[in-house]
């Protein structure tokens, strides 16, 4: 070993660096991130009218997902199976500003409808404190008319002056009454087109597109409107929060593909345990789902709650070994008359993590 090597030590000796692990990490964290946020472009996407079919965008969205993931194939857009671990970055950028542009195009559109309807209504509106004013400025001059013939005392012209004014009041009302009939009709036209596509969207915009659940924002206002009825009815209302345990785990493990099953599984028994009419079952976010019991006291609640529990229990996903099947827990709470939307969901998710804490795949629960 020469001078140099014994004072500063041979190059096998230095410290490794290890750049490499950082980077992949990174690099995963990116893909993950990027997956995750097509397929929610694909949930929450905007009903577009070249959408013939609303279940096909979020289709095509979970396809990129995948590509993004692992290089899958995206059958929608002809592009293979990845041999090498590659992916279209570039098809993958083009799908998802063509989307953002199309749904940026469709949200301007509506808000123009929506102005335009305004400042017609506002021009209507002045039109018609302008004719008005118009209208009773001739009645006037006609009635001034009336006055001086009867000053005068004429009878002829009297008669004459009560006669035009009668006819050219009735002429002035009829052409009013014909101009608002047609503003109003023109109105209430378009008025009937924006309401058709309002409720379109919002049928469209009610369901979860994954679990068919309804959405979070069905479920705000469910939840709102069952406050009010509880405040006119007294009626007991039970609010339960059930989120899956571990499901983290399954994602991780198995990939988002296998994770959209098991919602997916956990909907369908929500909406098997849940049966009646009234019962409002939602996706709340993520892997958390409530759901809303009218005219059901917490009491009588427990009961279905284990039910489903116990039919969550027996769920079988084939992508999934069953020791490693998520469980649920369930946090559950009965409306009262002194409380908010925020206060009720704050004391459920309370008694979610009670259940959790508890040792999971089980309820709890908190009262008001």
């Amino acid at each position: 070993m020469d001078l140099v090597s014994k004072i500063i030590g041979t190059a096998s000796k230095q410290p490794e660096k290890k750049p490499t692990v950082a980077v992949e990490s990174i690099a995963d964290g990116a893909l993950d991130t990027l997956s995750s946020v097509i397929r929610v472009m694909g949930d929450e996407s905007f009903p577009l009218e070249k959408d013939l079919d609303p279940a096909v965008f979020p289709a095509m969205c979970t396809e990129f997902a995948r590509h993004v993931e692992n290089g899958a194939a995206v059958p929608s857009f002809d592009i293979p199976q990845s041999v090498d671990g590659a992916r279209e970055w570039s098809r993958v950028r083009r799908f998802f500003a063509d989307r953002r542009h199309a749904e940026k195009s469709f949200v301007t559109e509506r808000l123009q409808d929506y102005r335009s309807i305004v400042d017609d209504l506002v021009s209507g509106l002045r039109e018609i404190g302008q004719r008005d004013e118009s209208t009773e400025n001739s009645v006037r001059e006609s009635l001034k008319a009336i006055e001086e013939a009867v000053e005068r005392g004429r009878l002829r012209e009297i008669k004459k002056a009560l006669s035009k004014t009668v006819r050219k009041v009735n002429e002035t009302f009829t052409e009013q009454k014909r101009d608002y009939e047609k503003q109003l009709k023109e109105l209430n036209d378009r008025m009937s087109n924006m309401r058709q596509d309002l409720v379109a969207a919002r049928e469209e915009m009610k369901r979860d597109s994954l679990t068919d659940a309804y959405n979070r924002g069905a479920f705000d206002a469910a939840i709102a409107q069952s406050l009010n009825m509880h405040f006119i009815l007294q009626q007991p209302v039970t609010l339960v929060m059930v989120d899956l345990d571990n499901f983290k785990t399954v994602n991780d493990t198995f990939g988002h593909a296998t994770g959209d099953e098991v919602l997916r599984a956990v909907g369908d028994c929500l909406a098997r345990s849940f049966i009646r009419k009234s019962d409002f079952v939602a996706r709340y976010g993520g892997d958390e789902f409530a759901v809303i019991l009218s005219d059901t006291s917490a009491r009588h609640a427990d009961r279905l709650i284990e039910r489903f529990l116990e039919y969550a229990s027996d769920i079988r996903v084939p992508s999934v070994p069953d020791e490693a099947l998520v469980s649920c827990s369930a946090g559950y709470t009965e409306i009262a008359s002194s409380d908010t939307v925020e206060a009720l969901i704050k004391r459920a998710d309370q008694a979610l993590y009670e259940a959790k804490a508890a040792g999971r795949d089980r309820a709890a629960f908190i009262a008001a």
